[in-house]
Formats: C-alpha cells, structure tokens, sequence
C-alpha cells in the first residue's frame, strides 16, 4: 500500500495566511511613503543572481515558499506607489485585495453555471449594469475577457460570424477568389492612433494586415469622420466590403476620444458593424460629471460591441475587461460563436463560456462586482473625477515650468505628454528632442524614484508620457518632483556626448 500524507489544508492556510499578513500590509504601507521607490532597477543578468529562479525537485515548504515571497515584493514594481506613473493602470485597492483572495480559494470557472451559479450571476448582472450606462438599453450585457486585446478579438470573430455565417463552415473566400461568394476581401477601419490589437486581431482571423485601414486623425487625435467615409466608398468601389468600424474611446498615447456618434451614422450607412474599444476610456462612464460635461462616449449606447477595463481607471485587480453589447446581451455571442460542445453545454442560457473562443474563464467580473458594492457608483466615477482635476492642474504646471512643452494642450484625457529641453541646448529639432527625451527617460526610470514612459508618434518625436490614474497621486508631492527629478537628472549628463 502507498503511504499517503495527511493534509490538513486549512491549518496550512492559516499559518501562511498569518505570517503573510504582516508582510503584505508593511508592503503596501511602505509603497505609499514617498521615500520608498517604485522599483529597485535590476537587469535581468542581476536579477539572476541576486534570486533563486531555480526549480527545485523537493520542496522548499512553508518557511522557503515566504522567503520568495518576501523576495518577490522586493524587486518587483510596487503599482502601489503613486510615483507609479507609467502604464494605464496602477496599484489596485483593500477591496481587489480581497476580491482576489475569494476568487483564489473559490478557485472556480465561469464557462458553466452550475459549477459557478453565484459569480455567473454576477458577471451577467454587472455586465448589463455597465451596458446601461452606455445607454445600451435593457438588453445590454456582455461577457468578460483576459484583457482589452482579447475583447477587440471577440468583438471582430463576433462581427464576423454574425454578419457571414458561412465563414464558420466554410472558411474565408471572398470575391474575387470566390465569385459566387456574397462578400468581397473583408476590410477593417480604425484609426492611426488605435491599438494595435485591431492588428492583431485581423491577423489571427487570417484576414490580413493589409486589409486594416488606418484613418487619419484631427490636430488632437481623434479620427476623421471624413476621411473614413472617403476610404469606406474607396473601398467599396474595389469590390471589397467594408465590415467593421473601430473607434477608440481614450487612445493608448495621447488619450484621444473618436467621435462615436457621427461614427456611428457611417456604420449604419454602410452596413458595417461599429466596435468602440474603450479599454482606457470607457470607465469615465461611472462619472456623472464627465457624461454631463463631455462628449467623449456620446454615441455609445448605438455601438454593437464596446471594449471597457475595470482593471485601468477603476482600480480592478488585473486582468478585467468586458466586452460590451445592446443586443441580446452575452446570448448574441454565444449564438455567433458556440459550437454546440454537449459534453460541456447543456444548452443553459447563463453558461456564459460558450460565447467565447476558449473553455475556462476566470471570473473576473466578481471583482468589477465587488468594487462596484463597495464604493458605489458614486465612489467610482469620484475616481475618475479626481484624477481629471490633477491632470488638469498638472498640465497647467508643466505649461508654465521652464524648459518643458506640452506636446497636447489642453491635455486629451490623463496623459500628460511633454518635452523637456534643457538649458544646455541651444538649438533644437525633432531628433534631438528623441534623443533628449530617451536618455533623460532611462536616467529618471534608473533611479527607481519613479517610473514613467516615453512614446512617439506618426511625426512627432519621443516624448514623456505621464499617466495620472491612481487616487494617492500628490500634485505638488509627486508630480512636481517628477519634474524636479528631470531638471536634476539633466543637469548631470554631458548633451554634447549624447547628441553627437
């Protein structure tokens, strides 16, 4: 007979819970406190010797397992950090905490009610509460994603098997390849700002990467309604059939809201189906002071798909984003998309993994749902609101400041995108600014101080790139000793060197 362990998981969980407590709490406590950095800098050769990466055949147990824990807080970036200023997302909050926490021990999956009937619930509840606030009606609901990228991908198979069914059966032949075939090359239209996950998206549905259309933008980002129905007709006049409309809701690097309603009125027209993808953007739907004031999502309850992540302004734990419908909720998607598995759906209208491309789904929606409890609507848009009052004042600092020009003024959204030249500098033009910028980013992020990027755009040089998202960022505390810790780093670096 084989000997078999006794194992009393619950103590076991107990004791690690216990003795982790101490060190989660010192660590977000300490991200917190200015003097603490965002990141101690490693390469990865010095990351290699500096932790134990090595896997081993008997385990390390209890006492070795918290060790790299320990460890892992150490070099990794702490988001909790307000001078966590780099990407479109920062440090979560008690309540994700805790929403991880029971989605870990639940350890469940959403493809089919009745092994999660509670958190399918949920997803199918909050789900239709979003598209509600995206005047989508009713009959709004959605599904959750692993991430913006997979919901663009959704909404485009999605768009793609409702309007040619055939498709599904019997592969992609357009005219000309196929005369008899009722669809010409399928095209793709988004704009130059976009991200590149339409890209993607249109490449692994075999559609071609040639066959995305990129459409120009106005002097601020935004697409062109003009220009779109120009290349629309272009296409249309080659035979072709135009099929979806991509507009984006807050661009990845300015922060560009598209027109969606006048969009909206070319996809009708031309019968094409209109996704927004609102990754970044669309949260700012929680704000009744932004649906008042603003235009930015007029036009979104007309949409037939609408990309929103939790996981960015909202404060979610990653990965959490939804894919958004007014038709028929999640159902439209699994009537697109399912194929009739019986040995896992047994025809349930809430098993909510057969509109999806995959099988196990993360029910990630209990996160939105729990914060949403939490704090409230009105807790969640007063988010959003604070975050538009610093960036708002922070644009107006770096306008005034010395040495640093706004590449957007006023700002889109809650990028704030400028150049610094330093005084050294005499004369300046668009590859020495590249050149200012990447050396003065790598020195600002080495220090471990802060953390920001950098990006380019079509024409324009590299730029910084800070984005103000996270409830605890300071004005005067640390956006302004960010560009204090600019000016310093400046100060240090030999510009003849560097430029020649």
């Amino acid at each position: 007979m084989v000997a078999v362990k006794e194992y009393d998981d619950a103590k076991e969980l107990d004791i690690m819970l216990t003795q982790m407590r101490d060190m989660i709490i010192d660590y977000v406590q300490r991200g917190q406190e200015q003097s603490v950095s965002v990141v101690k800098p490693q390469t990865p050769k010095e990351l290699y010797e500096l932790f134990d990466f090595k896997l081993p055949n008997k385990g390390v147990g209890i006492k070795g397992t918290l060790e790299i824990i320990k460890s892992t807080l150490d070099y990794s970036v702490n988001s909790w950090n307000p001078r966590f200023l780099d990407k479109l997302y920062a440090g979560t909050n008690p309540i994700g905490v805790i929403s991880e926490l029971l989605l870990g021990v639940l350890n469940s999956n959403t493809h089919v009610y009745h092994v999660s009937p509670v958190l399918s619930l949920m997803e199918i509840e909050v789900t239709n509460a979003v598209g509600q606030l995206l005047n989508m009606g009713k009959d709004a609901g959605g599904l959750l994603c692993p991430g913006g990228s997979a919901s663009n991908l959704l909404a485009m198979i999605t768009a793609r098997n409702k309007m040619f069914p055939t498709i599904k059966t019997k592969g992609y032949f357009p005219r000309p390849l196929n005369p008899s075939a009722n669809y010409g090359k399928l095209k793709i239209f988004t704009s130059t700002h976009s991200h590149y996950s339409i890209d993607k998206a249109a490449q692994a549905l075999g559609l071609g990467l040639e066959n995305v259309i990129k459409v120009p933008v106005d002097d601020v980002g935004r697409m062109r309604v003009d220009e779109l129905e120009r290349l629309v007709l272009e296409s249309i006049e080659k035979d072709e059939t135009p099929f979806f409309i991509n507009a984006t809701a807050g661009t990845t690097v300015i922060g560009a809201f598209d027109p969606i309603e006048s969009i909206s009125e070319i996809a009708k027209r031309y019968k094409c189906w209109l996704h927004v993808d609102g990754s970044w953007g669309g949260s700012v739907v929680f704000s009744d002071e932004v649906m008042k004031n603003k235009d930015w999502l007029k036009g979104s309850g007309s949409s037939d798909t609408f990309t929103l992540n939790p996981h960015k302004l909202l404060g979610v734990p990653l990965q959490c984003s939804m894919l958004l419908t007014p038709h028929k909720g999640h159902l439209l998607f699994a009537e697109a998309n399912s194929l009739q598995a019986e040995y896992l759906f047994h025809d349930n209208p809430y098993d909510l993994g057969a509109g999806t491309i995959g099988c196990g789904r993360r029910p990630d929606a209990t996160k939105v749902f729990l914060a949403w409890k939490f704090y409230g609507k009105e807790g969640l848009g007063d988010r959003v609101d604070r975050a538009l009052k610093i960036t708002d004042q922070f644009t107006d600092i770096v306008r005034q400041r010395k040495g640093f020009v706004l590449v957007q003024d006023p700002s889109s959204f809650l990028q704030i995108c400028f150049w610094f030249v330093p005084y050294a500098i005499q004369k300046v033009n668009d590859e020495i600014l590249s050149k200012v910028t990447k050396e003065l980013h790598k020195r600002v992020n080495l220090t471990g101080e802060f953390l920001v990027d950098r990006s380019p755009l079509i024409g324009v040089p590299d730029f910084f790139r800070v984005v103000v998202n996270a409830p605890t960022v300071s004005l005067h505390r640390d956006l302004e000793r960010l560009l204090d810790l600019i000016e310093e780093e400046a100060s240090t670096v030999d510009w003849n060197l560097v430029l020649s």
